[in-house]
């Protein structure tokens, strides 16, 4: 027993390392590349950031696979609307130079600047090809935004 518990904590804490500045880095920049065209109401563009068979876990929905499905999501959710903007902080990074858990906030503000919602997000990328691409995004809403932060 005492082995298999060895060898499973190794493993896990091979994968739990923390990856490379530059790869942070270009993680950074996807997230970037998404907030960007999250604010431009580009929803075709967000789903080229993901795999073909990314997959989206919005709170309180179904899953949403593939890079058409995630299109249509956002394109459905935000029809007929002004598009917000959004900012991620407080990073935290997992993985190595082909797979990389992200943990991280965000901040949805509104096209007046008002900010809408706080949340956090688990997102997962994978390098393909050289580039990184969304693989799974789960996120969910902090709650009720305290009084005077709005």
């Amino acid at each position: 027993m005492t082995a298999g518990f060895v060898a499973v904590s190794t493993a896990f804490a091979a994968h739990a390392a923390e990856p490379a500045n530059s790869t942070q880095a270009a993680i950074k920049a996807e997230n970037a590349r998404w907030a960007e065209a999250y604010q431009r109401g580009d929803y075709q563009a967000i789903g080229h950031l993901y795999t073909a068979e990314g997959i989206l876990l919005p709170p309180g929905g179904q899953r949403i696979r593939g890079q058409a499905a995630i299109t249509a999501y956002f394109a459905q959710s935000y029809e007929g609307k002004a598009p917000d903007s959004v900012t991620f902080s407080n990073f935290e990074f997992y993985g190595d130079d082909d797979v990389v858990t992200e943990i991280s906030d965000a901040d949805i503000h509104g096209p007046d600047g008002q900010l809408k919602s706080r949340g956090k997000q688990t997102l997962v990328f994978l390098r393909r090809e050289g580039v990184w691409k969304l693989h799974r995004d789960l996120w969910n809403d902090s709650g009720a935004l305290p009084p005077g932060e709005r």
